[in-house]
């Protein structure tokens, strides 16, 4: 079925990208044979035209592809016969949202202050954005709130509603949201930084975001674990080996 028959109110809502549309028909046709990728790849198409009859409008939003091409994964998941494990997949996700951090990695070093003052009046734009949009759009990003220590170079933020948990949480896939989420912590490394997050929208009140360069020492007082969903999260070392020690 060609993109521009889907049944899709383009007053409300806008169509995944072709960068998207390239990664689910890739995943398809490394599952399975051509033709039934090709039938496979109709279905996962008109599964998400079927998600958005009941989604918010958010095609008006200035990052639609952060919105919309995971509803794209949701529907190859969801229509899938069999699901492959998603640490499979994780790698080819990254490249279709965020491969653009690995041509910034070979610029920025958030350890350099000079590139981590800039990268914080980048974050600071994106977060003035996402104020501003949720005025119009009330179902988009909300942020929670915003503060950079230029001494330390520590950016923080959070987002306190996002509308890919909020789909994830509606259609119970939560558990294929973390190869979504899991990717801004390989975007950071790419920029040689260090992304401290202890919960997201799904398992606490709020999507947390704590970015330093790798070097720093807020970033050796963190570790990383998987939660059951193979989500990533950062936890301090001494409260891990401290809980640990009680167990034993």
């Amino acid at each position: 079925m060609k993109d521009i028959d889907l049944p899709i109110d383009r007053s409300k809502h806008v169509l995944y990208t072709k960068k998207a549309k390239e990664c689910v028909q890739k995943l398809l046709r490394r599952y399975y044979d051509e033709k039934t990728a090709a039938e496979l790849w109709e279905k996962v198409q008109l599964k998400y035209a079927e998600f958005l009859e009941d989604e918010p409008a958010l095609g008006g939003v200035k990052m639609t592809v952060s919105i919309y091409d995971p509803i794209l994964f949701f529907a190859w998941y969801a229509i899938v016969p069999d699901k492959p494990p998603l640490e499979e997949i994780q790698q080819d996700v990254y490249g279709c949202f965020m491969s653009g951090f690995d041509k910034l990695g070979k610029v920025f070093d958030l350890n350099r202050k000079p590139d981590n003052r800039l990268a914080n009046r980048i974050f600071k734009k994106t977060s003035d954005l996402r104020e501003k949009e949720i005025k119009a759009f009330p179902a988009s990003f909300r942020m929670g709130s915003y503060s950079y220590d230029k001494e330390k170079g520590v950016v923080r933020y959070c987002f306190t509603q996002c509308p890919n948990a909020e789909f994830a949480k509606r259609h119970h896939m939560e558990s294929v949201l973390p190869v979504m989420c899991n990717c801004d912590h390989l975007a950071m490394r790419k920029l040689h930084a260090t992304l401290i997050r202890e919960g997201t929208c799904v398992t606490s009140d709020r999507c947390d975001y704590c970015i330093v360069g790798d070097k720093s020492p807020l970033a050796a007082e963190y570790e990383l674990i998987k939660n059951e969903d193979g989500l990533l999260l950062s936890v301090k070392k001494q409260e891990r080996q401290a809980s640990e020690d009680k167990e034993t």
